[in-house]
């Protein structure tokens, strides 16, 4: 096995702890801002407070956005596939779902970014051990789903939320595309750009939600949780994270955000923990574990 975190620093596990419980709880937030709002205000507020901090990073750090047409089309690309898209596509799902499976099922995203990368990126080849990962983890996907089968519009919502994890793992490929640019400055243009990109959406169907009433509640202030930290600030320690201990370290954050976000949806929403989740947990968890195994 390869020993990832021997030369890793006290501080690095801090900064990793903290984006696990920033990014843990967002499933939770989705949840109480969904008591008030539609996926896609929440969708459109959620985007334009991460842009406003993460811009506000960028000029603070003094870097500079971009002014190129070519820059900005690979900013509005990602900013679809990476924030727009999987932002709306969770909220949506936790219409139906549980916060705490929403949370797990995202654990499927190392898995579909292995196999993207796999047909996209010379060099990404799958060994015995990623395709015995993969289909474990998917067996436990089943097994979560498996309940859902006779109720279609828990499925469509569920699978909703395997879709975001798809985008996640697509944007991941994608990315690369932004090595040029400072990780900050690429993060603060994708988040304009998807805030572009659902304006329109947002000025036809989500303006009416817009009072006074609606602001001052318990919702609102989880919108501008998921904004400021879950996008913004996150996005900060994300860098830093990545600057400290390299790639390889973060991928420990695809174990700990589905146990973040699970533990908050019981413990705080009284979202029901099941033998049969559980086991299903353990099963994805193993796969994805086992994607990361190198023979000696």
């Amino acid at each position: 096995m390869s020993n990832q975190s021997t030369h890793v620093s006290y501080g690095s596990w801090v900064l990793l702890l903290a984006l696990a419980l920033i990014w843990g709880t967002s499933f939770l937030f989705i949840s109480i801002g969904l008591e008030t709002f539609s996926p896609l205000f929440i969708t459109f507020f959620r985007l334009v407070c991460g842009a406003a901090v993460l811009t506000c990073l960028v000029y603070i750090k003094h870097l500079r956005l971009p002014f190129t047409l070519k820059d900005w089309g690979t900013f509005f690309v990602l900013g679809l596939v990476g924030n727009a898209a999987p932002f709306f596509l969770i909220a949506w799902g936790q219409q139906s779902v549980p916060s705490g499976l929403a949370g797990v099922l995202m654990a499927i995203m190392p898995i579909m970014t292995m196999l993207i990368a796999h047909f996209t990126v010379v060099g990404e080849t799958l060994s015995r051990y990623k395709l015995a990962g993969a289909a474990t983890a998917f067996i436990g996907v089943a097994i979560l789903l498996n309940p859902s089968l006779a109720n279609t519009g828990l499925l469509v919502h569920q699978l909703c939320i395997l879709a975001a994890a798809s985008c996640y793992a697509l944007n991941a490929v994608l990315v690369r595309r932004l090595s040029k640019h400072h990780p900050m400055v690429g993060g603060a243009g994708m988040l304009i750009a998807s805030s572009l990109i659902a304006l329109p959406f947002f000025i036809s169907q989500g303006l009416d939600q817009l009072s006074m009433a609606n602001l001052m509640t318990a919702s609102f202030l989880s919108i501008l949780w998921l904004g400021a930290l879950s996008t913004g600030v996150a996005s900060l320690i994300y860098f830093n994270i990545i600057q400290k201990a390299g790639p390889s370290f973060l991928a420990n954050m695809n174990f700990m955000v589905p146990v973040v976000a699970y533990v908050l949806g019981v413990t705080i929403l009284g979202e029901s923990a099941t033998a049969i989740s559980l086991v299903a947990i353990g099963i994805i968890f193993s796969g994805v574990a086992l994607t990361r195994y190198k023979a000696k």
